[in-house]
């Protein structure tokens, strides 16, 4: 039985007669185009992904000219095969102009010294031919200055300037006989071939690639603004504000029941908003904290991005983590899912390797990344070695990659599923600085704080100084007494 029979039996089973008739007609409503959402899957786009989305190649561009390609003929063996077939030996050519070719000259296949060349485009003077293998070739091959730095990785060809804009330059590789190009033409549909006499720029076909101008201040991640509250000058004790961040961040408590077991249970009358204004004066300072306290890294790191609401629109949180040691090796909070997002929380990730180390990241299908990791890779030096990115695709294993790769990513998706628990009870957050110092204080929490099960139940990484403290809101004083002192 197919899954089209099968959904029937099941909405025949699940809903009444009434139920049925009214989910009949939204359906037709959806299929005559009157709502504009939701949209039925085009399954012709998806098995035909060939129009002009947002793709990053995954082969870098070449900073240096392919080099000359090697000589495949020798002029002596050729002319040791003419005698043998014409039984005498082949002579050489007998001039009779007044202009002598130059010493230097012969044959860019062969080899030929010039005499066996002629000239072959008369009166010009610049074109040869040789008597030997019969090819053409240049007497000076002229080497036109090109104003790009990049050459297509395929076919060799330099890349020109397609378009400029302010955050990055287009480079397109022109060659009407690029593999790459080749390729991805014999791969359209005979729909797709039609559509594509029409509308040329519905199609991606050429090699691109994409140099970002990114500031060294934009590559820095998201950080909490500087707080009103002097953690210094609290009306409280310290041990109340422990108590509130092991409440709300730990217990992932929301602000408001935090305050009531504050003053049901402790009797302590503090009103919610004093806790958010504690819990945003201590993300200042954990969030360098963080940054300063990072354990060493392996050579794998894996990482997605989830969203959350503020002020009633969708942002975005970027997470790596470590699978050996389980920590979180960066995060960062973003208004897209663009580029320059996914650069920053790829940069963050591999701020503390060794210079002569590389990542292997892991990630989803979302282009973004590819062209992070290009951006890297770009300003790494030669002695270097480059990092390298393997994309999970779907949730079906349909690739060799996603079956090799896909434990990782299930790794980061629990991850996102454990931030979740401790974002959901905000219910939002009315500006951005909330939901970067909830972020800032949940990985504090989970890198310092939180027993893992895949490490015996230990923290992803301890610190000497929280050995000898057992509550929870003494390590979180002892945190921000660290964090203070640096």
């Amino acid at each position: 039985m197919g899954k089209i029979p099968r959904l029937v039996l099941w909405l025949c089973r699940k809903f009444a007669r009434q139920d049925l008739q009214e989910l009949v007609a939204q359906l037709q409503d959806i299929l005559a185009g009157r709502q504009p959402e939701p949209q039925p899957r085009d399954d012709f786009r998806q098995e035909h992904p060939h129009y002009r989305d947002f793709y990053v190649d995954p082969l870098a561009p070449r900073t240096q000219p392919p080099p000359a390609p090697a000589r495949t003929l020798d002029w002596r063996q050729l002319r040791t095969q003419y005698q043998r077939q014409h039984r005498r030996p082949l002579a050489p050519i007998r001039r009779a102009g007044p202009n002598p070719l130059p010493s230097r000259c012969c044959c860019a296949h062969c080899g030929a010294p010039r005499d066996f060349l002629y000239r072959n485009d008369g009166r010009h003077a610049c074109q040869l031919r040789c008597k030997v293998c019969g090819r053409v070739s240049q007497i000076a091959r002229r080497h036109r200055p090109t104003k790009t730095p990049y050459w297509c990785p395929h076919c060799g060809r330099s890349l020109f300037c397609w378009k400029q804009r302010a955050d990055c330059t287009l480079y397109k590789c022109p060659s009407e006989r690029c593999p790459h190009y080749l390729q991805k033409q014999q791969a359209l549909h005979w729909n797709e071939k039609l559509l594509q006499k029409l509308c040329r720029t519905q199609f991606k076909l050429r090699y691109q690639y994409r140099e970002y101008h990114f500031q060294p201040a934009q590559l820095a991640p998201a950080a909490p603004d500087r707080p009103t509250v002097d953690l210094t000058r609290l009306h409280r004790s310290s041990n109340v504000l422990g108590l509130v961040l092991a409440f709300h961040i730990s217990f992932a408590l929301s602000a408001r029941k935090t305050a009531q077991v504050l003053r049901r249970v402790f009797d302590v009358p503090l009103s919610y908003q004093s806790v958010l204004n504690y819990a945003q004066a201590a993300a200042y300072y954990c969030h360098a904290f963080n940054l300063r306290y990072k354990a060493p890294l392996s050579d794998t790191a894996t990482g997605d991005e989830t969203y959350l609401r503020v002020a009633g629109k969708y942002q975005y949180t970027f997470f790596f983590l470590d699978p050996q040691g389980h920590h979180i090796t960066s995060y960062h909070v973003a208004p897209e899912r663009d580029t320059l997002a996914a650069t920053v929380a790829l940069g963050e990730a591999a701020r503390t390797l060794p210079e002569n180390q590389a990542l292997r990241f892991i990630t989803d299908g979302n282009p973004a990344y590819q062209a992070g990791v290009h951006f890297l890779n770009a300003h790494r030096t030669a002695s270097q070695p480059p990092h390298t990115l393997r994309q999970v695709i779907g949730l079906e294993n349909l690739d060799a990659v996603s079956k090799q790769f896909r434990p990782f990513k299930q790794l980061i998706e629990r991850l996102n599923r454990t931030y979740k628990y401790h974002v959901r009870p905000a219910c939002g957050f009315a500006t951005r600085n909330g939901a970067v110092a909830l972020t800032t204080l949940f990985v504090t929490h989970y890198n310092f704080l939180r027993p893992h099960l895949s490490l015996g139940y230990r923290v992803p990484i301890p610190l000497p100084e929280l050995s000898s403290i057992t509550t929870l809101q003494g390590q979180w004083n002892k945190i921000l007494a660290l964090a203070l002192a640096s």
